[in-house]
């Protein structure tokens, strides 16, 4: 039980993560929702994108859904207000990069811009990413002013410069004057149980942020209001920002309950209306109107794509004689120096787009040498009987419980001959599998005396090679991370006080060997766990 209806609803958010009940919305994608994070409580803080707010102290902007519109806001930002955005490894070298010569970053890595500054700067940031342009305009002006009063001209140029900037980026924000407070406005369009919702953000009376959200499994006896109700409540839990007032087209039904969460959040009292008329009322069918128009784009896209993958999965299903149209597929590659540092990869694509959350790598444990053939054999084996467990009823991650429809090795006639064999010897036979080498971009099938060659403009030859090249990649990458732990750990093997876990710590700061060997004893000092005794043995090895 919950101590107050308020806390039932923040529970129920965490509930509607984990079980998806069929009377909340789910949001398409919302997963890859940005966020802004600046963390003000460092010396000299980056601005960095996210995919979920902390509890770290640190200050965050978002949902955003679109990465693309938000880095370019960025962008826009970084011109008028110079910010670091390097890794600490990178900013630990103490030397300016090709951002300081692109005036987009004061460099204080050098010292170039005292704590103190940079503050400044970075509060300006802030405070146009709340919304409040005409507040960091005032602010410039002062210091245009007081650079002026000094007689230095050159920082008074600088501030002008950044203030007219300022002044055109919030030109480009619609200005309503409807209220001196905050405003959150929610448009929705609905229709087949899908859905799209509108929200407008109003910050000193500017429209400053519209941002769209998709719904997906909406049922036909959940109505407006009760959507809306659940999409509020869900985007607020997540929110950064909680504005004065809400605007919705609709009566919520927790309405007073929904205020009572949201002026707790907020510190201050939040209300939630219903606009009969005038200019909120007027937003509102505008953000309906554009949640409308974005769900008929994405329909029209997603019915493209259904008949798009549909014609291309039936192409690849006839040229390769498949029993079963090929839904599901799987490709395998190995990666090696010779024979060092052996790794496989499994990629997977299903209906034709990559299925990363089914991604698995492998570090070969039980073939010594250079022996592609036998590493692939047993990636193939410990895959396969992951899922031999699954279906004896142990339990088993998705990624291995479901057999593909087609298994691609990246490789030619040795390399297919070596999966068949392990695939016939587990019962798998009936499983198509293919070897697709790269000189020739030729397939070979098993029993096929001529590899087959597929058209060079067909869309199932750029789907193999795309699946194939996945494969490859990914191989590569967990070869060369593997690689750079021993290597690191390797060389830093044996200085006392020094484990695996410090190992890792110092990797993930400094980035490489080359970033710690350049660091100084107290920086080394900084990394969780490492002492001065530690940090100077740590230079002597190096």
């Amino acid at each position: 039980t919950t101590a107050t209806e308020k806390e039932a609803l923040v529970l129920e958010q965490t509930m509607i993560k984990r079980h998806r009940p069929r009377f909340n919305i789910r949001l398409r994608d919302d997963k890859n929702y940005l966020y802004i994070k600046l963390p003000l409580n460092e010396d000299f803080p980056r601005i960095t994108l996210v995919r979920r707010p902390g509890t770290d102290g640190a200050r965050y902007w978002g949902p955003y859904t679109h990465a693309i519109a938000l880095r370019t806001t960025l962008k826009t930002v970084r011109r008028v207000i110079p910010y670091r955005s390097c890794k600490d490894s990178e900013f630990a070298l103490g030397r300016p990069c090709f951002y300081y010569h692109l005036n987009l970053c004061p460099a204080p890595c050098a010292g170039f811009i005292n704590r103190e500054d940079y503050h400044e700067q970075l509060n300006q940031v802030a405070s146009f990413l709340d919304g409040r342009s005409d507040h960091v305009a005032r602010r410039l002006k002062q210091q245009m002013q007081e650079a002026a009063d000094k007689l230095d001209y050159e920082a008074a140029g600088r501030y002008r410069d950044r203030l007219n900037a300022m002044e055109r980026m919030a030109e480009r924000q619609k200005v309503l004057a409807m209220s001196r407070y905050d405003q959150d406005l929610f448009g929705l369009a609905r229709a087949d149980g899908q859905g799209s919702v509108r929200v407008f953000s109003v910050r000193e009376g500017r429209l400053s942020g519209s941002e769209n959200f998709d719904l997906v499994g909406l049922g036909k006896d959940q109505s407006d209001a009760d959507i809306l109700n659940a999409f509020v409540s869900q985007y607020y839990a997540n929110a950064t920002h909680i504005p004065k007032e809400v605007f919705v087209p609709e009566a919520l039904p927790d309405r007073e309950l929904i205020e009572q969460w949201l002026s707790e959040r907020r510190g201050s009292a939040v209300s939630v209306h219903v606009p009969q008329r005038g200019k909120q009322r007027e937003l509102l069918q505008q953000a309906a109107a554009n949640a409308q128009e974005t769900m008929r784009q994405l329909r029209i896209k997603l019915d493209y794509d259904a008949e798009r993958t549909a014609s291309l999965l039936n192409d690849l299903q006839a040229r390769l004689a498949l029993k079963t149209l090929p839904v599901r597929i799987e490709c395998y590659d190995i990666s090696n120096i010779q024979g060092k540092y052996p790794v496989g990869s499994m990629v997977v694509f299903e209906e034709g787009r990559p299925k990363p959350a089914h991604y698995r790598h492998f570090r070969i444990k039980t073939v010594q040498g250079a022996n592609d053939f036998a590493m692939l054999q047993e990636v193939l084996r410990r895959r396969f009987s992951r899922h031999a467990q699954s279906e004896e009823g142990i339990p088993e991650e998705p990624s291995f419980s479901r057999l593909p429809d087609l298994v691609l090795i990246d490789g030619g006639k040795g390399q297919l001959s070596s999966a068949r064999e392990v695939m016939e010897s587990m019962g798998l036979g009936s499983v198509s599998t293919f070897g697709l080498a790269k000189e020739h971009e030729e397939l070979f099938g098993p029993g096929e005396g001529e590899p087959i060659r597929l058209p060079l403009d067909s869309e199932a030859l750029f789907l193999v090679q795309r699946i194939r090249d996945e494969a490859h990649r990914f191989a590569i990458t967990f070869h060369r991370i593997v690689r750079k732990k021993d290597a690191f750990a390797s060389v830093l093997d044996g200085i006392s006080g020094l484990g695996p876990v410090r190992r890792r710590a110092l990797l993930r700061q400094f980035g490489s060997t080359e970033n710690i060997r350049s660091a100084r004893v107290e920086e080394l000092m900084a990394v969780k766990g490492i002492t001065r005794s530690v940090a100077v043995a740590i230079k002597e090895m190096l």
